[in-house]
């Protein structure tokens, strides 16, 4: 195992689209780990040194500063046989996070890099790709809508119950938006579709029940909203797509036709896609095809099922279960049986280009927001970064239900730039402390991972709790501070509080508390037996006092005394959790004969306990 210590080489940009660009990467080849090399297209140079990333253009215009939080290193060797030559290669991959600088815009992001270097140090080939850090999305886990910031699940909300009242959900796998941001969701098992405002399920309305007539539906999987606001849905198991203009069903039109010619498909279930004309995209999973027609009559039927030539092979869908078009037309196709994303500029197969989405991927819907990140939901989410590298969601994003529900992942539309993001973490704090003291310190961290500044940073704590803070008024995107919090109850009992935060963050708002929770203890103590009796013992023997915490606080022992002729040994250091015991070994060690009294005294912060010693010498 080797790792890479540092290498600069050179980089081919696919260029960035503006200064404040959400999503990008590059390749590279040549340079070496211990030395620089010159950079060409744009000039610059890209160095991984231990744990870090940096690229830096020659003009000083663009620049990537991150860390790795993942990396490893593997060698590989071919070749040998009798008086065979051994090539050896080593593979560097690592994920990583930091920031991107354009023209002086600075935003948070998130990538991942993969490089390949021969023993001497020679970069054969790499890939690096990255996205804003802040990349907020919407997803089902089946009886739920989910909302995160990221694929780490920051500032995770929910929305709903399983069931089939207003609030719940069954079954819900698809979501979509329409341009004012309203949640569109196709409520699978309960043969409906639903809309809300919010994630607070604002303006809860529903329309459709269980039937194949008109405004009625047979699980419906798919649901998706043109520029024009229409509403679009795959009703499944009557095997038809409907379009309605609005909530009411209003112009009900549908499409349908079983089987492999045109105007047919073999399966209705992942959501349409559009493109900037308005042409509707089909994922036809049963004919391993994508379809694209002008309208709801099927006009101009084009089918797309294999690649061109390219390099003397022909590729094929396996397995399409979704597809998404960017802004510039190119369409994107999740493949469910080989996990993969494949790219083409057009219907016919042109630069046809896929991406592996990993062995443990279960991809199941796909969409392409305006900058043109790919998300892609099943297994977790993950994030295609210009067909460069694969992002994938960490287990905190599907902590309670696993990587497996993941339904309907949709970006959410953010402004350029970026808005500032603001993230706690931890989320909340707990305290338990003894009445009239100072607990230790516990720190928050607050991080802006959007693409902008957040400013107006002001903090208080309250309920009984105190702040410091080295938070300046403002945090630059990527940056973070530290927030140190401690508790001193007054009183015995639960206490609530908060870290109210102010500033102008562009996903939480204006205002956020961050709760804190506390719990006023008191310490008491007992000690057993309250009497040792030596009598008719020999001299050396030792009897045991157990000490035992009986308050709600811990125990803290100052001080342990015995009188002469006794002594003592004890376990009673630190802090004694609350039903918790140490240990005192009393000795009796006379230096005269005859009977013997004494004490052993206990000093700590529920008071005095005292234990009376008696023995007899046989001395």
């Amino acid at each position: 195992m080797k790792k890479i210590f540092a290498f600069a080489c050179c980089v081919m940009f696919i260029p960035f689209v503006s200064a404040h660009a959400d999503q990008g990467g590059f390749t590279n080849s040549g340079g070496s780990l211990s030395g620089g090399s010159s950079v060409a297209n744009p000039p610059g140079t890209l160095t991984i040194a231990g744990g870090t990333l940096t690229f830096l253009s020659s003009d000083g215009m663009t620049a990537i500063d991150a860390g790795f939080s993942s990396s490893s290193t593997v060698e590989r060797c071919s070749g040998g046989g009798r008086g065979g030559h051994v090539t050896c290669a080593f593979t560097f991959t690592g994920t990583f996070s930091g920031t991107l600088t354009v023209n002086g815009a600075t935003q948070a992001i998130n990538g991942a890099t993969s490089q390949v270097y021969r023993t001497n140090g020679v970069v054969v080939t790499g890939t690096t790709g990255y996205n804003s850090a802040y990349t907020p999305f919407y997803f089902s886990n089946s009886g739920q809508i989910l909302r995160s910031d990221d694929l780490n699940g920051s500032n995770l909300i929910s929305y709903g119950t399983q069931g089939g009242d207003v609030g719940q959900f069954y079954g819900a796998y698809g979501i979509a938006l329409d341009p004012a941001g309203k949640i569109y969701v196709a409520d699978t098992y309960n043969s409906r579709i639903v809309r809300i405002d919010d994630m607070n399920g604002t303006n809860w309305t529903s329309f459709g029940a269980s039937g194949s007539d008109v405004a009625q539906f047979s699980n419906p999987s798919g649901i998706s909203i043109d520029a024009a606001g229409r509403i679009y849905v795959m009703d499944t198991d009557n095997s038809r797509l409907v379009r309605m203009d609005d909530m009411n069903g209003t112009n009900w039109t549908t499409f349908s036709g079983i089987g492999s010619g045109v105007g047919q498909f073999a399966q209705y279930v992942a959501p349409v896609a559009f493109d900037a004309s308005g042409r509707i995209y089909v994922a036809d999973t049963g004919n391993t095809r994508i379809v694209r027609m002008d309208d709801m009559s099927g006009t101009n039927w084009t089918t797309l099922t294999q690649s061109p030539v390219v390099y003397g092979y022909i590729y094929s869908f396996a397995s399409p279960i979704g597809v998404g078009v960017d802004a510039a037309g190119r369409i994107y196709v999740a493949d469910g049986y080989r996990p993969s994303v494949v790219r083409v500029d057009d219907m016919t197969g042109t630069n046809w280009t896929s991406i592996s989405l990993g062995s443990s991927a279960t991809p199941n819907s796909i969409a392409v927001d305006s900058s043109g990140m790919v998300l892609v939901g099943g297994g977790g989410a993950q994030i295609v970064d210009n067909m460069a590298v694969v992002l994938t969601s960490s287990s905190a994003l599907t902590q309670y239900y696993g990587p497996y529900y993941v339904f309907g992942a949709t970006p959410i539309s953010v402004p350029t730039p970026r808005p500032s993001a603001i993230r706690f973490s931890p989320p909340t704090l707990t305290f338990a402390q003894n009445m009239g003291t100072t607990s230790a310190a516990q720190t928050i961290t607050i991080t802006n991972f959007g693409g902008s500044p957040l400013n107006g940073v002001n903090l208080a704590a309250s309920g009984g709790f105190s702040e410091t803070d080295k938070c300046a008024g403002a945090l630059s995107a990527g940056s973070n501070c530290a927030v140190s919090v401690t508790f001193t109850p007054q009183a015995v009992g639960p206490v609530t509080g908060a870290l109210n935060v102010s500033d102008d963050s562009g996903n939480l708002g204006s205002t956020q508390v961050v709760p804190l929770n506390g719990t006023g203890t008191t310490p008491s103590a007992s000690a057993a037996p309250t009497t040792l009796s030596f009598s008719s013992q020999a001299v050396g023997t030792t009897k045991n006092i157990t000490l035992q915490s009986t308050g709600t606080g811990p125990l803290q022992v100052t001080s342990i005394v015995a009188t002469a002729p006794f002594s003592q040994k004890n376990n009673c250091s630190g802090s004694i959790a609350p039903a918790a015991s140490c240990t005192i070994q009393v000795t009796f060690a006379p230096t005269v004969a005859g009977p013997a009294s004494g004490a052993v005294t206990i000093t700590d912060n529920a008071g005095t306990q005292s234990v009376s010693l008696q023995a007899k010498s046989d001395d």
